[in-house]
């Protein structure tokens, strides 16, 4: 029975009109092909780039988890093996894995003050090889907002010589053809990308911020990459597809069978819910009925076996195995946590409905 794609435009459309949003972008593929590219807004077409915050941290795993497969680090390697200023002030034994799975002991302390580092590489990461371990790498699992990626970032220039974003792009981003996603956005892809907005005063800093043209041009691993959903949805095609893309070979289908899988499925100290963490990713269900959050925005038909990345109050992206899915979702617009997740929800739904 051929696909219902009607139900699927409707939400899209509809939550345009209610003004939820002032720009969106929505791709859906199934088995390989892309059914549905849609997008909305003055100025908007599907090569627009949008911010898309916490996404950025699949793909700063993505290039850690190359050099695993490369041989250049493994998940036990300590970060102070690579990076030695990092090993002090009960960080010594933080390890990949710990900040894989949000243990390596940091979150996001001083985070107030270290935002006006952020633009500045080199102040950035001294300030955070000093930082004191809020808890001892592994005790506990905290989401590491923005840390994970200046981590990550400064592991892969050590172990590479490049800034991570280089890395990504001659990696992966250039041979594989995809365009408008970058980790590090250059000016012209900045002059294209919309700038943030909200009615919500609950991310109204963070909107600001955001907007702020030195934290535009910033490299924050994390939380700064733009893309446009017909590009998340490409790489999100490779990672299901088990690394092959176009007929050439990114990845080792069991190396992203690691990055997709379970390494933590409990409560997380920093969001204050349960999460099902895998390497870089989140995932859609757990054996504790973890991830109520994740569930929730990933949609009725979502397992744990579906695997995701989202953005704060804006962006999704998920893939599932089982199904052949993939869904991309940009937006300009952010709401706060109760909202966007509702707006995920209802896109996501409409994708389960109409495809299965």
């Amino acid at each position: 029975m051929a696909p219902d794609l009607e139900k699927i435009k409707n939400v899209f459309n509809s939550q345009f009109e209610r003004g939820l949003h002032p720009a969106a972008q929505l791709v859906v593929r199934q088995g390989g092909k892309v059914l549905l590219d849609l997008s909305t807004g003055e100025g908007i077409d599907g090569d627009t780039p949008f911010l898309v915050f916490s996404v950025s941290k699949v793909f700063t795993g993505l290039a850690v988890h190359h050099l695993i497969e490369t041989g250049k680090l493994s998940f036990d390697t300590r970060i102070a093996d690579i990076w030695p200023e990092f090993g002090c002030k009960g960080k010594e034994k933080a390890t990949i894995r710990h900040v894989f799975l949000h243990q390596a002991g940091i979150p996001a302390p001083h985070l107030r003050l270290q935002v006006w580092l952020w633009p500045f590489w080199g102040l950035v990461t001294r300030q955070l090889a000093g930082e004191k371990a809020l808890f001892e790498p592994g005790a506990r699992t905290a989401y590491h907002l923005v840390n994970y990626g200046f981590i990550f970032g400064e592991v892969v220039r050590r172990v590479t010589g490049m800034p991570v974003d280089r890395y990504l792009a001659q990696t992966f981003f250039e041979p594989m053809g995809l365009q408008n996603i970058w980790l590090r956005a250059p000016a012209e892809g900045l002059r294209r990308s919309p700038r943030l907005t909200t009615a919500s005063k609950a991310v109204q800093e963070t909107c600001n911020i955001f907007n702020l043209p030195p934290i535009r041009g910033a490299q924050i691993p994390a939380a700064n990459m733009r893309a446009s959903a017909r590009s998340l949805a490409s790489a999100f095609q490779m990672l299901l597809d088990g690394g092959l893309y176009q007929g050439k070979r990114y990845f080792k289908t069991e190396t992203l069978a690691a990055a997709t899988s379970s390494g933590y499925d409990g409560y997380d100290d920093y969001v204050k819910t349960n999460m099902n963490w895998g390497y870089g990713f989140i995932l859609g269900g757990g054996s504790t009925a973890a991830a109520p959050v994740a569930k929730k925005a990933l949609g009725s038909g979502s397992s744990w076996r579906t695997f995701a990345g989202i953005g704060m109050g804006t962006c999704m992206v998920w893939a599932d195995p089982p199904s052949g899915v993939v869904t991309a979702f940009t937006t300009n617009g952010m709401l706060d946590s109760a909202e966007a997740n509702q707006r995920w929800a209802d896109l996501s739904n409409a994708v389960w409905a109409a495809l299965n």
